[in-house]
């Protein structure tokens, strides 16, 4: 058993970087600077890595529009608004123009009626008459990344719906 695991290892370390980006992406997808940093990270050149991202790039295997598009995808189904997913796309290494052209396509999204399902997800409308509660529902709506006005009008209306 000992000498198998020290196969693998022997196997593993001799991957070139083009096989272990590969290995990384049948996990999951990666943003470029995600998987940029990654094989650095892993002891490749900087050439190795460059050569290694422009094949992917041309196989398809890598599309950041593509994983921005599914990530705001996920991100506005959690409760996330506008400000809030651009946050987390910046976390995820995806460039300031990806983002902005992502959310630029994105405009469908109805940022009130995502926030009033959030505040619907976890708030009922007679808690929310409590001041406590209503304060904490409006800064979880600030904390997701919605705009002060959003908010303003959401949390105005929540209590006007009774």
């Amino acid at each position: 058993m000992k000498n198998l695991h020290s196969t693998f290892r022997i196997l593993h370390s001799s991957l070139s970087p083009l096989d272990y980006a590969y290995r990384l992406l049948a996990r999951r997808d990666y943003s470029e600077q995600e998987l940029s940093t990654k094989l650095l990270a892993k002891g490749f050149t900087e050439e190795a890595v460059t050569y290694t991202m422009t094949r992917l790039k041309e196989q398809k295997y890598l599309n950041d529009s593509r994983l921005a598009a599914n990530q705001i995808e996920r991100l506005t189904a959690q409760g996330f608004g506008p400000e809030g997913i651009k946050v987390k796309l910046a976390q995820k290494g995806f460039s300031s123009e990806t983002i902005a052209h992502v959310l630029t396509a994105n405009e469908k999204m109805d940022v009130r009626a995502s926030a009033r399902q959030l505040l619907a997800s976890r708030f009922s409308a007679d808690a929310l008459k409590q001041p406590q509660t209503y304060a904490r529902a409006f800064r979880l709506l600030l904390r997701r990344g919605y705009s002060q006005d959003v908010v303003e009008s959401v949390m105005g209306n929540a209590l006007s719906d009774d």
